[in-house]
């Protein structure tokens, strides 16, 4: 089972978002901000993937990936952005500081499930050529 930590200020996408990630048999975590997701991370950094949202206050979600990719206990978990008004170039700069995917919102909920699911199924994948 996986662990998906769900970063998102707005509690409606929180609790949308985590809906939708239930039904994929993982164990779902939710964090208002960067600052509780980094707090979740530190203290459990076991997550399977991380699923951010990037206009945040406090710690916004650019922050987030610098400091979780900046920490080798904690720089292999893939991290799955989303937002509403990205630039081109502010999204090739957040694949840049180790990102694994964009995905713009509004988004389609079965869409959002299959990219998760490939990226876990990838970052297993990763996980079993290092250990080999």
């Amino acid at each position: 089972m996986s662990k998906i930590l769900i970063v998102d200020d707005d509690p409606v996408m929180r609790k949308l978002l985590a809906k939708a990630v239930s039904r994929l048999d993982a164990v779902v975590f939710l964090a208002s901000d960067g600052i509780h997701a980094l707090d979740a991370l530190r203290c459990n950094n076991d997550f399977d993937l991380i699923l951010t949202d990037i206009s945040m206050p406090v710690l916004d979600g650019r922050q987030l990936i610098t400091t979780v990719k900046g920490d080798p206990k904690m720089s292999h978990i893939p991290i799955l952005i989303m937002s509403g008004v990205v630039r081109m170039k502010d999204i090739a700069d957040l694949l840049d500081l180790g990102a694994t995917k964009f995905i713009p919102k509004p988004f389609n909920m079965k869409t959002l499930r299959e990219d998760i699911v490939r990226t876990l199924e990838t970052s297993k994948e990763k996980e079993k050529e290092t250990i080999s």
